[in-house]
């Protein structure tokens, strides 16, 4: 057990950092070629056909990238009203069940989706659908968006095991509130 929790930590480590700084060098370009655009457009009546829709498609890439960082560090779905209040009234074994639940939860809710776009990846691709500007193909939006809820399936999958293996260990009598609260 211990051999996983190892592995799982640093690949978990492994995907916060280097998805981490993917997508904050990409949101940090585009937000900068966006006010390029702005630039452009009112002080000197040009713009990119292209640039609009170049933006719209990469933020959104880059922020189903980042879902896995803020899953890695369960950031992403939260539910502390109810876990606060199980919390408090001292049912920390309902705690340590809901975390599992919840994690079992987002690996099937991400994978589904994972798994289940890929018709619509192969139809962008075979279709050759792109943006209004026609110039940016759709299909590698469609499999960032993919490998986005993939890789928050394979951490919330990890985490899941995580999470069995702190509850047969009876570590939810010693866990913090702030270790609890992050589900």
């Amino acid at each position: 057990m211990d051999g996983f929790l190892a592995f799982s930590s640093k690949l978990k480590e492994l995907i916060h950092t280097v998805l981490g700084w993917v997508s904050s060098v990409i949101l940090l370009i585009l937000t900068l070629f966006a006010l390029l655009e702005i630039v452009r457009r009112y002080i000197f009546g040009v713009v990119f056909e292209w640039g609009q829709d170049g933006i719209i498609v990469g933020m959104v890439a880059a922020v189903a990238l980042y879902f896995c960082v803020t899953q890695v560090r369960r950031s992403h779905l939260v539910m502390n009203a109810i876990i606060q209040l199980l919390h408090s009234r001292g049912h920390l074994k309902a705690v340590g069940i809901a975390k599992i639940v919840v994690s079992a939860g987002i690996v099937l809710f991400c994978g589904a989706i994972g798994i289940t776009g890929w018709p619509t990846l192969e139809y962008a691709f075979n279709r050759d659908l792109s943006t209004y500007s026609l110039l940016i193909p759709l299909w590698p939006f469609y499999l960032i968006l993919m490998a986005g809820f993939l890789l928050m399936a394979l951490v919330a999958l990890l985490q899941t095991v995580e999470d069995i293996i702190s509850f047969a260990r009876g570590e939810y009598l010693d866990a913090e509130m702030e270790l609890t609260t992050d589900v």
